[in-house]
């Protein structure tokens, strides 16, 4: 299997690691500003710092025109020295530093994510920031003829999450207003209270005073079934053709997972004691059952079970086969 783009950045950046690591005063190493990682817990982390005896790990840096480095990462290992210094600790000034040049922007936004998320564990805010970024990137490189990937798997395994989580964020990104998504930025909002926020219609969504108070529990009782989106009924949707825009991830409902197990479990014990005399029996059952297999891989919300389950009844009580092929035929 080919490789994504994503995994091929990432053995690049491995690969650079064992070139001549150049060593650079702290004073000339500048902070970027596109960094929104989170640079804490710096005292506990100095004390890590001195007792290994300095930094051990390579800062990754670029040289910048008016001098000096910009980090791409190593932001929280030059924090420390600097606290170890101001303290007037016995520690190097000198950090190991691979130096990078970059082509754009955009592959120096890649390398200082793949960087820092491989690095620590990322905060919701911070993860955000990460599928904004990438997002925009992989898009663009797409529209260029740079990248032939899916996006949802690719920003997943970029990120180290699942591709269900990614698809909440994509929901957010598509079907929540703005405060939403600006207080899922500033970390007052989690992504899985905003995914439950963006499946509300966006007037009942703007209804909501304090995001900060606001419980995913309390938000699935006012959800009002909403069709899924696609880019195949959506022209200007920008994800793969199967890919959902709006993420049912089911992660957070147990429940309706076990259910869905036995249901299939069901479905396969009707399915063994059918017999060949009785196909039509036979036919439904396993639609029913590759249906509800369906809706498990595609993650479907509890609200679109329940109406996929009451639609499977209605459609086989009103239509016969012949219709429902003419119905799959037409599409």
């Amino acid at each position: 299997m080919k490789k994504s783009m994503l995994d091929n950045l990432k053995a690049v950046v491995s690969n650079t690691l064992t070139d001549d690591i150049k060593m650079i005063d702290i004073d000339e190493l500048h902070e970027s500003a596109d960094n929104f990682f989170v640079v804490e817990h710096i005292e506990q982390f100095a004390q890590t710092i001195l007792g290994q005896g300095g930094v051990k790990d390579n800062l990754i840096v670029r040289p910048l025109k008016t001098g000096g480095y910009e980090i791409i990462s190593g932001h929280r290992r030059r924090a420390a020295v600097q606290y170890l210094l101001d303290k007037g600790e016995n520690i190097a000034r000198v950090l190991p530093c691979l130096v990078q040049n970059y082509a754009d922007e955009d592959d120096k936004m890649l390398d200082l994510i793949l960087m820092n998320v491989s690095a620590r564990q990322i905060s919701d805010q911070e993860l955000w920031k990460c599928y904004e970024t990438l997002d925009k990137i992989l898009k663009e490189k797409k529209d260029k003829g740079e990248y032939y990937g899916r996006l949802r798997d690719d920003i997943a395994n970029t990120l180290g999450v699942s591709a269900s989580q990614v698809g909440k964020m994509q929901n957010v990104d598509k079907n929540a207003i703005e405060p939403v998504k600006a207080a899922v930025a500033s970390g007052e909002l989690s992504i899985s209270t905003a995914n439950e926020i963006a499946k509300l219609d966006k007037e009942e969504q703007s209804k909501i005073t304090d995001l900060s108070k606001v419980q995913p529990k309390d938000i699935k009782k006012k959800v009002v079934e909403k069709p899924v989106v696609t880019s195949s009924n959506d022209d200007s949707s920008d994800y793969d053709d199967d890919e959902e825009v709006l993420d049912t991830s089911i992660d957070d409902e147990p429940e309706l997972q076990a259910k869905l197990r036995e249901a299939v479990k069901r479905t396969n014990d009707e399915t063994a004691v059918a017999t060949n005399s009785n196909d039509d029996k036979y036919t439904t059952i396993a639609m029913k059952g590759y249906l509800l297999l369906a809706a498990e891989e595609a993650s479907f919300s509890v609200e679109q079970i329940n109406a996929l389950l009451g639609g499977i009844m209605k459609a086989l009580k009103n239509y016969d086969k012949a219709e429902a092929e003419n119905k799959f035929l037409s599409r």
